[in-house]
């Protein structure tokens, strides 16, 4: 079938096949394994013939996970994981078209096995980690297409997965008696609607150890070079019923030791694990067929069968890249190798974190926490055509949003937080911010239509939450505020920590401006106005409470609250030169940045947009304190959850990476003028200690390409515009220029 866009402009396409879910499962029948089989991971198979040669269709749907070969071969390019993607199945199922080519009248064996996923997430087994406990029924499965399943023509089977858990691992066992097969029972279909998957995630490139070091006879280290998520391999070779246990860490280990993330020994000492048990039959290789982790580092150890008895050997490992299959949409780089390094960290932690959701980490949480989705997009867009992914991001916040508006912090809402981990505005403002997000930067208002009236009762429920007149009118109660500020050391100043409630404030009053401009879009006149109305008051009521007049500041002149109300358009901009001259008072004497996750991207926009990238510059370049070039001079190839790197937190988090923003937006100057990028502007900064700079971004109709260079005294900048697109090139000394479709050459004289 042919591929078509998601949504208006996106690139990143799902296949949309002609028939609707309920005539390719018209007939079929939910199964399930019988109680009395009880298999970790049941195989399911049916026998089938066509009527004609060619394109078959086979819809599946698993639940939770499920991988699938037809006459024992993959069914689909044999890349996919994680299939069929995560969703709340109370609300939305989603299933995979798969379109082989059959002859006529031949048998075909199809064979599903189920895992469970975040669909299913057991009790672990004693010192094994998971981050929650919960399930939403056995696992089942349905078949469409040319194949129905049936309870007459299906029959299901153990496999020799043994183990199967989203967070500690799969166990597999080839000694596994796989013989015994029955009838498979009848299951209760979900609540939740069958849809089309947009996306995969996909098995990427392999990566081969480093180095292989021997802790031990029975005990390997093997070190990958980079820390990424990865599904792991390995051929081991050893008597029947030895066994091989591999372990996961991001950090050196220690002998006898394994760290996942948060603290030394693992999460509150649980580890992720998945043990391998041979047939003795030679070379075994062994993948974990539900489950991937984010590692550099892996432990192997060696069990012989029986005490004294031969241990096996490790043959080979390697560990293949998983990530959703989003194409690359940019490129960067630059003369200065630490900028470089930084742009790679940044890069590797969007990529093993771009899942089936935009996960956190992708080891001890794996969940869609939403601040990131919104407050770090952009960082995202520059470099990956995601415009899917959001889409979908915006489905699973919709699922999960309760009947009185309230949106959770986590999407799907696997599992119910408390307080600020269930509710804080700047995670759930993810239902408004990423349907503006996605016309600005592809021109498409879909999203902003669907999702209307989600928006809408999200933005009810924090009015209503903002009404309290003993903590003032206007005034929104706050939930995690400026997440992960603390771990900011200061050298010599006082800690200065923005109040939740100052952050909460400021995303009711922006979601206000935001629904008045969506609301514009939809042409809903009087709805645009309320909001603007309300935002107005909001504004009003903000200054209020957290303008300093004397001291030209807001709240206690941290570098998050002044950031926040310009970048928001709080402030009067008539205060903008004194506010932003604070700012950089204060990054200069502290020497590093001074903000969480929630404030630092706003401080890059403020001073950027304020002639000051020479302060970013600085505070990028400085790897003696908490920041980019620190992570890098202490061995990181990720980009870390903490500025001063502690040990305790994640080491692969993109929740920090919006200096990628600084990278195409200032040093290549390439920004949004119009929704799509119908028109923008190339206004690069010629920073003093850069010789050169490539950018590359890819548009719903073509590449910008934007190249300079210093050459004997100028510096020749080199723009490519695309297609039915117009940029303005402004650059020091010239006048702007309005550069049409094409590729163009300038000289600065400097």
């Amino acid at each position: 079938m042919k591929a078509t866009m998601l949504v208006g402009a996106a690139v990143f396409a799902a296949v949309v096949h002609a028939k609707d879910a309920a005539s390719l499962f018209g007939g079929a029948e939910w199964i399930e394994q019988p109680a009395e089989l009880n298999a970790a991971a049941p195989r399911f198979s049916t026998t089938f013939k066509v009527d004609r040669d060619g394109p078959a269709e086979i819809a599946i749907c698993g639940l939770g996970q499920y991988v699938a070969t037809l006459n024992g071969k993959p069914i689909g390019r044999g890349d996919e994981f994680n299939l069929p993607g995560w969703t709340r199945s109370t609300k939305t199922c989603f299933y995979n078209v798969f379109t082989p080519s059959l002859k006529a009248g031949e048998a075909n064996t199809l064979e599903i096995t189920l895992g469970n996923g975040m669909y299913n997430v057991p009790t672990p087994g004693k010192g094994l980690y998971t981050k929650f406990v919960g399930s939403e029924g056995e696992k089942k499965l349905i078949v469409g297409g040319v194949v129905k399943t049936s309870l007459k023509d299906w029959k299901v089977s153990p496999s020799e997965v043994v183990r199967t858990h989203v967070y500690s691992g799969d166990d597999i066992d080839h000694t596994a008696d796989l013989s015994r097969s029955v009838p498979v029972a009848a299951a209760k279909a979900p609540k939740g609607a069958l849809k089309e998957a947009p996306f995969v995630c996909r098995l990427q490139e392999t990566r081969k150890p480093v180095k292989t070091m021997r802790v031990s006879d029975e005990e390997l280290t093997v070190d990958f070079g980079q820390n990424a998520a990865y599904v792991p391999t390995v051929v081991a070779k050893g008597p029947h019923g030895s066994r091989v246990e591999i372990e996961f860490s991001e950090i050196p280990l220690r002998p006898g030791e394994t760290r996942i993330t948060k603290k030394p020994g693992g999460y509150h000492g649980t580890v992720a694990r998945c043990a391998f048990t041979l047939a003795g039959t030679g070379d075994e290789s062994f993948t974990p067929p539900f489950f991937y982790y984010g590692f550099r580092y892996m432990k192997v150890r060696l069990f012989a069968a029986e005490k004294g008895g031969k241990l096996p050997t490790l043959v080979s490992s390697e560990a293949r890249v998983v990530m959703a299959d989003a194409p690359r949409a940019g490129s960067f780089a630059c003369s200065i190798p630490l900028f470089n390094k930084i742009h790679d960290i940044c890069w590797w932690a969007q990529r093993s974190n771009m899942q089936s959701v935009f996960t956190d980490c992708p080891h001890r949480e794996k969940l869609g926490w939403q601040e990131q989705d919104h407050i770090h997009a952009e960082q995202i867009r520059w470099g990956w055509n995601a415009d899917a992914m959001f889409a979908k991001t915006c489905m699973d916040l919709a699922d999960s949003q309760l009947a009185n508006g309230m949106v959770p912090d986590i999407a799907p809402e696997y599992t119910v937080f408390r307080g600020g981990f269930r509710h804080s505005i700047e995670w759930g403002s993810s239902m408004i911010q990423i349907p503006w997000q996605q016309y600005v930067w592809t021109g498409d208002t879909s999203l902003i239509g669907a999702y209307w009236d989600n928006m809408v009762a999200y933005h009810k429920y924090i009015r209503a939450q903002s009404q309290n007149e003993k903590r003032g009118k206007f005034i929104t109660p706050g939930g995690l505020g400026d997440w992960y500020q603390q771990t900011v050391s200061a050298e010599k100043r006082p800690q200065r920590k923005t109040s939740i409630d100052f952050t909460a404030t400021a995303f009711y009053y922006l979601n206000a401006a935001t629904l008045a401009k969506c609301a514009d879009i939809l042409g809903k006149k009087d709805e645009a106005a309320a909001f603007r109305e309300e935002a107005a008051n909001i504004k009003k009521a903000f200054n209020a409470k957290w303008w300093n007049p004397q001291g030209h500041y807001y709240e206690n002149n941290s570098q998050t609250a002044n950031s926040m109300a310009l970048a928001f358009g709080l402030a009067d901009p008539a205060e903008t030169a004194v506010i932003v001259a604070n700012i950089v008072e204060d990054v200069r004497g502290r020497g590093a940045v001074g903000t969480g996750e929630i404030g630092y991207p706003y401080l890059l926009q403020v001073l950027a947009e304020n002639g000051c990238s020479d302060v970013i510059f600085e505070m990028t370049a400085d790897d003696t304190k908490p920041g980019y070039g620190y992570m890098i001079r202490l061995g990181n190839t990720t980009c870390h959850e903490a500025w001063d790197c502690r040990e305790g937190s994640s080491f692969n988090h993109f929740m920090m990476a919006d200096i990628v923003n600084w990278f195409y937006g200032s040093l290549a100057g390439i920004r949004i003028v119009e929704p799509g990028f119908r028109k923008f502007m190339v206004a690069p900064n010629f920073h003093k200690g850069l010789d050169w700079v490539k950018a590359t971004h890819k548009t719903a109709t073509g590449e910008i390409k934007v190249e300079w260079r210093r050459e004997q005294g100028k510096v020749r900048v080199v723009v490519v515009v695309p297609p039915e697109t117009s940029a303005v090139v402004r650059l020091p000394g010239l006048a702007d220029t309005v550069q049409n479709p094409g590729e163009k050459e300038y000289s600065v004289s400097l």
